[in-house]
């Protein structure tokens, strides 16, 4: 079939009216008119893909716990073959990844369960304490302004004077401590209730995970192999360029962070212990957790930690609070750099806009996320930025 030239208007591009392009821009128009309907039917849409990711819920958090998990296996494997260099084939080779991934799981699964069990008694007694002693905290708030308002007025200041009824103020608290007359136990027994309904879809993530991970390499070969296929190669090998990007960034980014928080929160429990500072273990765990979100999220853990501590004694909360700003000078300025920042790669402002642009959009998830994907953007910016030709500067005139 011998080709049909149509050239546009004045300055225009020649196009081939041949079947590949035909193809082109019938693919094209029909982008488009799913892209109009799509900005004309937000709700309907919004609501497919919420279908789509509840179906594929457990196979979407699978991935996720076997990218996390294959980390740790990664470093138990490594001790694996350090420790069995001369055993036999049979266990350095074929029991390799069944004893590591099962070792993998059990220390996951263990330090999940060790913090649940640590954390949640503690907070249950935290709530209930606050509960219980909502007068006496009343009577001590009443006796300290009384206290703080003649100083004042030795000093010629004057305050307004705070007249709190012990009765009216525990109603008012015990109320503000309700939803709609449920207590703060029935709405945890809720919450613990939705997570118990979630059960079932964790369960199939890790079944999906340990199929992952026990053949990973078996996996990515395919996956490989059908990247290439489907895609022409030069669009192939780009692909899969970026592909090893984001993979590094985000290996990188967790291994970093994990190993970050744990430091802080070791060392936040250490230095509540030496002075003597109440709920040492379940506030050093929620450093550790908060501290995942770069930037803020240390500050989030330190405003819940005194938040427990201030009912127990206002002056104990104060010195955590400046504790953990000592603490967080010496991570921010020692740790941090050597352990998160040369793993990441990113400058200073990059993390910040990061943190709070992924932090406005997807809240929690986006400012764990954030960083990461800033992190891909970053490299393949300046990847892109070193692919093109240097410009040569300009030759001087020839002497007459």
């Amino acid at each position: 079939m011998p080709l049909r030239r149509c050239t546009l208007q004045k300055g225009g591009i020649p196009l081939e009216l041949n079947k590949k392009n035909i193809k082109r821009v019938l693919l094209l128009i029909a982008c488009a008119i799913l892209l109009y309907w799509g900005l004309n039917n937000l709700s309907v849409l919004g609501g497919l893909l919420s279908s789509i990711l509840s179906l594929f819920s457990p196979l979407l958090i699978g991935v996720g716990i076997a990218y996390v998990m294959n980390l740790l296996l990664m470093a138990i494997e490594r001790l694996w073959d350090k420790a069995l260099k001369k055993a036999p084939e049979l266990w350095r080779v074929k029991l390799k990844r069944p004893i590591c991934l099962t070792l993998a799981f059990l220390l996951f699964l263990g330090i999940i369960f060790a913090i649940i069990f640590i954390l949640i008694p503690r907070l249950e007694e935290a709530g209930t304490s606050l509960v219980a002693n909502v007068p006496t905290y009343i009577t001590q708030i009443q006796g300290w302004w009384d206290s703080l308002t003649a100083f004042a007025a030795d000093h010629g200041i004057t305050l307004p004077e705070l007249s709190m009824n012990v009765e009216d103020a525990t109603k008012f608290i015990t109320k503000l401590l309700t939803s709609n007359g449920d207590s703060v136990v029935n709405t945890t027994i809720n919450i613990t209730t939705s997570i118990l309904g979630a059960l079932v879809n964790v369960l199939l993530a890790l079944v999906f995970s340990v199929y992952m991970l026990a053949q990973k390499e078996k996996l990515l070969a395919q996956s490989k192999r059908l990247l290439l296929a489907a895609l022409p190669k030069k669009a192939g090998e780009r692909t899969m360029h970026i592909l090893k990007l984001t993979n590094g960034a985000f290996s990188s980014f967790v291994t970093g962070q994990v190993t970050e928080a744990f430091i802080l929160g070791t060392l936040c429990c250490l230095g509540m212990l030496i002075l003597r500072l109440p709920y040492a273990l379940p506030v050093s765990v929620i450093i550790s957790f908060t501290s995942l979100i770069p930037i803020f999220g240390a500050w989030i853990g330190a405003a819940t930690g005194a938040f427990l501590i201030v009912f127990v004694s206002p002056v104990k909360a104060l010195t955590f609070l400046i504790f953990l700003l000592i603490l967080q000078q010496v991570e921010g300025n020692l740790i941090y750099p050597k352990v998160v920042g040369k793993s990441v790669g990113l400058p200073g402002l990059w993390v910040l806009a990061a943190v709070t642009i992924g932090g406005g959009a997807f809240g929690v998830l986006g400012m764990l996320l954030g960083v990461p994907v800033c992190s891909v953007i970053y490299a393949l910016v300046q990847d892109y930025l070193r692919a093109q030709p240097a410009q040569q500067p300009p030759a001087p005139p020839a002497e007459q």
